[in-house]
C-alpha cells in the first residue's frame, strides 16, 4: 500500500469514528506515522482528502457491482437482465450488496462517515441522498417501471414497489449488528422471496 493510499484509508477510519471536523491533519499524520508536512506531498488539504475518499468509493462500488454481477446499463437494459431471474440469484445480488456496505473495510466506514456527516457537510449530504436514499429509489422506480412494461411485474405504482423493496433493506443495513449477521441475512433473503411473490407475475397469468 502506498503512503497516499494509507493516508486515505486512515482518514476514512478517523472521519467515521470522530467526524470530519474532529480530525486534524496533524492527528492524521500521527496515525499514518509520517510528519504532518508530508501529507501535503499527496493531498493539498483535508477537503482534498475527503473528496478523494468520495472518488475512491465510487470506483470501488463500480468494481463490486461487476464482481457480484449486478445487471448493468440503463434501467431498461438492466430490467431485461432481471426478467426470469431465479430467486436464488436475486438473493445473491441483494446479499452481496448488503454485506458489502455492512462489512467491507472501505464501504462500511464510508457509510458510517457520510451518514453522520450528512448534517454538517453539504457534499456528504448530497452523496448520502444519492447513494442511499433518492438516487437508489429513483433508479429502482425506473427499473420496476420497465419490469412492469416488459410484463415481468404486475401492474402497480413503480414508486411504491421501490419503497416496498428498498425500505426494509435500508432498515436492516442501518441496524446491522455483526453478532446477528446470520439472522439478518435470513431476514433479507425472506424479504427478497416474499417481494418476488408479491410483484412478479406468475407464468400462468
Amino acid at each position: 500500500m502506498t503512503t497516499k493510499d494509507l493516508i486515505l484509508i486512515t482518514a476514512l477510519r478517523l472521519f467515521s469514528e470522530r467526524g470530519y471536523d474532529g480530525v486534524s491533519m496533524r492527528e492524521l499524520a500521527t496515525e499514518v506515522g509520517i510528519k504532518a508536512a508530508s501529507i501535503y506531498n499527496h493531498f493539498s488539504s483535508k477537503e482534498d482528502i475527503f473528496n478523494s475518499i468520495l472518488v475512491e468509493m465510487q470506483n470501488r462500488y463500480e468494481q463490486i457491482v461487476n464482481t457480484i454481477n449486478v445487471p448493468a446499463g440503463t434501467s431498461k437494459e438492466a430490467a431485461k437482465q432481471y426478467v426470469g431471474m431465479p430467486e436464488e440469484k436475486l438473493q445473491q445480488i441483494a446479499g452481496g450488496l448488503f454485506l458489502y456496505f455492512a462489512k467491507d473495510e472501505f464501504a462500511a466506514p464510508f457509510r458510517k462517515m457520510i451518514t453522520s456527516e450528512q448534517y454538517r457537510n453539504t457534499i456528504a449530504g448530497d452523496v448520502f441522498m444519492q447513494m442511499f436514499i433518492n438516487g437508489a429509489l429513483e433508479y429502482q422506480t425506473e427499473l420496476f417501471k420497465n419490469l412492469i412494461e416488459q410484463g415481468e411485474f404486475i401492474d402497480c405504482d413503480p414508486e411504491i414497489i421501490a419503497l416496498h423493496f428498498y425500505a426494509p433493506v435500508f432498515l436492516l443495513l442501518a441496524s446491522y449488528d455483526e453478532t446477528k449477521e446470520q439472522e439478518t441475512m435470513e431476514t433479507l433473503y425472506k424479504h427478497v422471496n416474499q417481494f418476488s411473490r408479491l410483484y412478479v407475475k406468475r407464468r400462468s397469468e
